[in-house]
């Protein structure tokens, strides 16, 4: 029998998950006789609560939120900075409560609580990736962190800068892309150095490299069409440089599921990459975010972790 623990984001689904919690938590226990929960207060506080948790015996963590939350509680199954997971064990669910929750829709987990609860409880364990992004802080120490969905540096990174401007019980799914729309009339295409496995450089001018572990990021943008979360590599989808009119007709094919068909997309499947800045100097930053939170800057290494996180669904 798991020993089960709940860590609660009451501040996702724009607010709406503490309302909710009381009916959850009676589903919960319908299935989960024993079970320990909490709320978390602020961001990043889940990593903490997660790691805690694994350490003092608990083998069930069971998410309520987004997305975000998803990557916090991830972050928290591992040991700070390695490859190493804090319990070999321990499993992950989620009972989705968010606004986006894009890796959640990608793995087809039911939004109805009353039917992700029990298959959290019936399901088998799948063991599926996790990226991890290393790079440097101002005063140059290494540091990471883990990523279960997909990561991007240019473009991507930006629009969440635009987002954050956003009372967060404003935002919806369709914020996104508004936030793109918005973000695109002043963002120019950044020149950026890319080395693939150790092996291939790329160089060029690009709108936005997404690091994919998942398909779908941004709301329900299919950016990485072909993504597995177990097949031991990223899809690396790079966008080179358009003109602003170029991006909004195409922006379509993210939602068709088609962007690798367009002639300025690349995909790759790649197990590890380190991405520099082309040009160092003024306007030449490039913003990283991870399953939609936002990072450091480039330079930064990405790598896959394989079948480092065991998640029932």
């Amino acid at each position: 029998m798991n020993k089960v623990h709940v860590i609660v984001n009451p501040y996702s689904a724009r607010g709406k998950t503490e309302d909710r919690w009381h009916s959850i938590k009676e589903v919960v226990r319908h299935y989960f006789k024993e079970f320990k929960y909490i709320f978390t207060e602020k961001p990043r506080q889940a990593t903490e609560i997660a790691r805690e948790v694994l350490r003092d015996g608990f083998d069930l963590i069971i998410g309520v939120g987004g997305d975000g939350t998803l990557n916090e509680i991830t972050n928290g199954f591992f040991k700070d900075g390695s490859h190493e997971v804090v319990n070999a064990e321990a499993s992950l669910g989620i009972i989705p409560s968010g606004t986006g929750s894009d890796f959640i829709r990608f793995l087809k987990i039911p939004r109805d609580f009353r039917k992700s609860i029990p298959l959290i409880k019936n399901a088998g364990v799948r063991k599926i990736d996790v990226g991890k992004v290393t790079y440097r802080r101002p005063g140059g120490e290494r540091a990471g962190k883990y990523f279960i969905n997909a990561a991007d540096f240019g473009l991507g990174a930006e629009v969440c800068k635009t987002l954050f401007a956003i009372p967060s019980g404003k935002r919806s799914a369709f914020s996104y892309y508004k936030g793109l729309l918005s973000t695109i009339k002043t963002y120019e295409g950044k020149d950026i150095k890319i080395i693939i496995d150790d092996d291939e450089e790329i160089e060029g001018r690009f709108l936005i490299g997404a690091v994919a572990n998942g398909r779908i990021f941004g709301g329900g943008m299919i950016i990485a069409p072909k993504a597995e979360p177990d097949d031991g590599y990223f899809d690396l989808v790079l966008v080179r440089d358009m003109k602003k009119f170029e991006i909004i007709r195409s922006s379509r094919l993210l939602y068709t599921g088609n962007i690798d068909k367009h002639p300025k997309v690349t995909v790759r499947r790649v197990k590890k990459l380190a991405v520099l800045p082309g040009s160092p100097g003024e306007g030449s930053e490039v913003s990283i975010e991870t399953d939609g939170e936002l990072g450091e800057t480039l330079p930064a290494e990405f790598e896959i972790i394989e079948k480092s996180l065991n998640f029932r669904y």
